[in-house]
């Protein structure tokens, strides 16, 4: 019944740190592609501090799979060692995952307003002279669909207006806005008005251009990927815990095992007869030595005697 229970035991350990190895592989996948994937950069901004996130998950994704490949190994392996090391990195694991949780959550707040800065300063100075920031404002206002930070209006004092807008007529109300702006950048009517900006702020272009701005739905689009990443946290965390429960019954009952099957040879009777049997190595076996009868030992005892009551010269 004992050895049904670990192997049982062995197994589910053996599952839920399969589990954890392919959960980190997949998180190792995923922020691998958003750090240097074109195509999903505009979910981290640059000089905003949140790229300290992604490479967090970076780290994440390999602390798992390394604690996946020690605990399968110790599991098929047999081995107390290798589990226990397993045991102390989910231990270490789970602390440093939950302090990180902790710390995040009390600085969401200061998160937004630096991804809220970061757009600013991106559209107000760094669009068109900086291609890692030009390149990600491009993908946020065509990914979401948005214009500028709060609205298109916010175009109007950047640097990118000011270097597109003909000499002599600054400051006017007349401003350029990105082609990323418009609903459709190939159209004609987009390229038009691209060249010729906008006059002033009452020019009916929500035919042109998204109305809504980039720093709202940014903010949203962050609080929507923050509570999925907290719940995936809570999910690989609670994995950690079982995993660590697992290790720890079956370290357990490894060391009683090997306890008992020691315990159970030195009581075993051929290990007292190899005991008892043990001999030193070049030594020679000691043969007992037989004792005479009684009646035969009288009788030399008796015959002793005899020739020596008898004269030396009988004896020649």
């Amino acid at each position: 019944m004992q050895e049904k229970t670990t192997a049982v035991i062995k197994w589910c350990a053996f599952i839920t740190n399969f589990i954890i190895g392919v959960i980190g592989a997949v998180i190792l996948a995923a922020s691998l592609r958003i750090l240097f994937d074109n195509e999903y950069s505009h979910l981290l901004f640059h000089g905003s501090g949140n790229y300290l996130a992604g490479h967090v998950l970076v780290v994440t994704g390999i602390s798992l799979m390394i604690v996946c490949l020690i605990g399968c190994t110790g599991i098929v392996k047999g081995s107390s060692c290798l589990l226990g090391l397993g045991f102390v990195s989910l231990i270490i694991f789970v602390v440093v995952e939950v302090t990180f949780g902790v710390v995040a959550y009390n600085e969401l707040a200061e998160f937004h307003e630096k991804v809220h800065l970061g757009i600013f300063w991106a559209i107000q100075r760094h669009y068109g002279n900086d291609i890692a920031n030009t390149t990600v404002i491009d993908l946020i206002q065509q990914g979401w669909k948005c214009c500028g930070l709060n609205s298109y209006a916010s175009w109007s004092n950047s640097l990118y207006s000011k270097r597109h807008t003909p000499k002599g007529t600054w400051p006017t109300n007349k401003f350029i806005v990105p082609k990323s702006c418009c609903i459709d950048p190939q159209s004609d009517l987009c390229e038009v008005t691209h060249l010729n900006g906008i006059r002033n702020f009452d020019t009916p272009v929500e035919h042109v251009f998204f109305m809504e701005g980039c720093g709202p739905k940014v903010i949203d689009a962050i609080n929507y990927y923050v509570g999925c990443l907290f719940g995936f946290g809570v999910v690989v965390v609670s994995l950690a815990m079982a995993a660590m429960i697992l290790c720890g019954i079956l370290i357990c009952n490894f060391i009683k095992m090997g306890h008992f099957i020691r315990l159970k040879s030195l009581k075993s009777p051929e290990s007292t007869n190899l005991i008892a049997d043990e001999q030193p190595l070049g030594s020679p076996k000691e043969s007992p030595i037989p004792l005479p009868s009684a009646p035969a030992y009288a009788l030399s005892s008796r015959t002793s005697l005899l020739v020596s009551e008898r004269p030396i010269s009988s004896l020649v």
